[in-house]
């Protein structure tokens, strides 16, 4: 499978529709952006704590 085409995937993963020309013309733009954002994705969470504490009431 191609660079293009893992990035075509990708879209489609999405649910975008890009057309081939357009994907193309933009894909050194497309990749760089994919690779920030795995880059900035977290692997591993961990335990989150809420941001707000459940009260639970039946009031």
């Amino acid at each position: 499978m191609t660079s293009e085409a893992l990035v075509s995937a990708v879209f489609d993963y999405a649910g975008l529709t890009i057309p081939p020309d357009r994907l193309a013309a933009n894909y050194e733009v497309y990749s760089s952006t994919l690779a920030l954002i795995r880059q900035a994705s977290v692997t591993g969470l961990g335990e989150t704590v809420p941001a707000v504490g459940f009260k639970a009431s039946w009031d």
